[in-house]
């Protein structure tokens, strides 16, 4: 287990507290708790997008070809910022 000083504003942290208390947890509890669902989110999400890769044929860099065609002429709407 290791300990890490966190920089919070303090808004966020009377937000985090304030669920942490009605969800019936300690303020680091929670946190750490939403650092896990964050955390396995973006392993998932790279796993998936690797896989998802390697079965298109001509892989990651035929991948960029077709992200880079499908903007080419299509200015962002408003909204897009």
């Amino acid at each position: 287990m290791s300990n890490f000083a966190l920089r919070l504003p303090d808004d966020l942290k009377e937000d985090a507290a304030e669920l942490a208390k009605e969800t019936g947890v300690s303020l680091n509890q929670f946190i750490t708790n939403s650092l896990v669902g964050k955390v396995a989110a973006q392993k998932e999400a790279s796993r998936f997008f690797k896989a998802r890769a390697g079965r298109v044929a001509g892989g990651t860099e035929r991948l960029r070809e077709i992200l880079v065609r499908a903007g080419a002429g299509n200015p962002p709407l408003q909204g897009d910022e």
